[in-house]
């Protein structure tokens, strides 16, 4: 099963959409670093407990060295210690980081890093019937509206998928 390697944006925005029963349901190994672990508060980390219970999510310490750790920061400064220490498990393992931030999606890409967000992860719900189309129209409309309006999802891809799903 490929391996996937979580960035805090995807689990806080799915916890908040309420839809990580589905998430998890796809088929793929999830996995997070420790680093990205602890920068989730207390609500969303109760929230994933029973995935990691059940073995759907496992939590990596991931021991990578410092001065690599360091090397990416200083290459993109906006990035923090747990969007390096993720990149670099993600390289490191060759597994698809998901992530829908802009700067660690473009660091990602320069590293050769398979990245893919929060549309990918959609349509991978919807093509594998976990979620209809009518669901996931609702859920991407309130994910762009209330849970993460800064997301900055490209808009035609957007429209795209909302004006097929509808059908």
């Amino acid at each position: 099963m490929k391996i996937v390697v979580n960035d805090a944006n995807i689990l806080i925005d799915f916890c908040k959409l309420e839809i990580l029963e589905a998430f998890f349901q796809l088929q793929y190994d999830f996995q997070v670093v420790d680093a990205v672990w602890e920068e989730l508060n207390t609500q969303h980390q109760i929230q994933l407990q029973p995935f990691i219970q059940e073995e759907r999510l496992a939590v990596i310490t991931e021991a990578a060295e410092i001065k690599d750790i360091l090397l990416i920061k200083e290459e993109r400064g906006q990035l923090s210690i747990p969007d390096c220490t993720s990149l670099l498990y993600a390289k490191k393992q060759q597994t698809i980081l998901l992530t829908s931030d802009k700067n660690l999606r473009s660091t990602a890409t320069q590293h050769k890093v398979e990245v893919h967000g929060h549309l990918w992860i959609f349509d991978n719900l919807v093509n594998s019937g976990i979620l209809s189309g009518k669901t996931a129209v609702e859920k991407l409309l309130n994910m762009t509206a209330e849970v993460n309006p800064k997301l900055g999802l490209p808009k035609p891809e957007l429209e795209m998928r909302i004006k097929n799903w509808k059908q």
